[in-house]
């Protein structure tokens, strides 16, 4: 668990912002994840292992290691906030060809980083729906835990037979825009109404979702909802009908 004068630190940088969803605090990390202090533990969705590689098959000219860049993002995220338990809120890895294509030293350091914490949850996607057993960690379709005395629930994209419960989940890969000194600037985006939270994407070539787009709107009507900011390692917060 990080220590709190070192998150108040990074709060004051703007290197993490806090909010509350689910009568809860959370701490959304200027990398792209999201930490929970009520339970010692760190999201992240659509970390998209081996997207490079997969785009290579297709004369698509990115480089191959995505990969590597994820993992090191994934690594200084645990060292920063020492957590107990990982959740990871789908598409993990880009495709089924993606756990025969990683290299052996990218899949050892993922191994490594499972055996850092004391649970490591995969939850399923729409690109990773058979995660082989052969990778560490439980294979989960949602994550599901208590907190404040709320039902939480963690998948990959809002499931309409559990919106009686909060939902955390990934999929969309939001992004947004801000006008600062220097002009606008875009990055990615956490989106929140008062029972759904959408994540943004830890992975490399993830792409984006505009907040402004209709799927966006109609799944966190403006009036509704909050969103910050990610640029440059540090949390934003949007102004309200962002």
């Amino acid at each position: 668990m990080i220590n709190p004068d070192t998150l108040a630190g990074l709060v004051r940088q703007k290197y993490a912002g806090m909010l509350r969803f689910a009568g809860t605090v959370w701490v959304l990390d200027g990398k792209g994840a999201l930490y929970c202090p009520a339970n010692d533990t760190l999201l992240v969705a659509d970390l998209h292992f081996e997207k490079g590689s997969y785009l290579s098959q297709y004369a698509s000219p990115v480089p191959r290691y995505d990969s590597r860049a994820t993992l090191a993002a994934l690594s200084a995220l645990i060292d920063r906030y020492q957590p107990a338990s990982v959740v990871c809120l789908g598409d993990s890895f880009h495709d089924r060809g993606a756990f025969a294509r990683i290299t052996f030293q990218d899949s050892e350091a993922l191994l490594a980083l499972t055996q850092r914490v004391s649970d490591w949850v995969w939850v399923v996607g729409n690109h990773d729906p058979d995660i082989p057993d052969s990778v560490a960690g439980k294979v989960v379709e949602h994550w599901q835990v208590s907190i404040a005395d709320k039902s939480l629930i963690g998948c990959h994209e809002p499931d309409p037979a559990l919106e009686h419960h909060c939902q955390i989940v990934g999929h969309f890969h939001p992004k947004g825009q801000l006008a600062m000194q220097k002009g606008v600037v875009r990055g990615k985006c956490l989106v929140a109404t008062s029972s759904l939270m959408v994540m943004p994407a830890l992975g490399q070539f993830t792409g984006g979702l505009s907040v402004q787009d209709p799927v966006m709107v109609t799944l966190a009507p403006v009036a509704e909802r909050q969103c910050w900011m990610l640029y440059r390692g540090r949390v934003y917060q949007l102004p309200a009908g962002s």
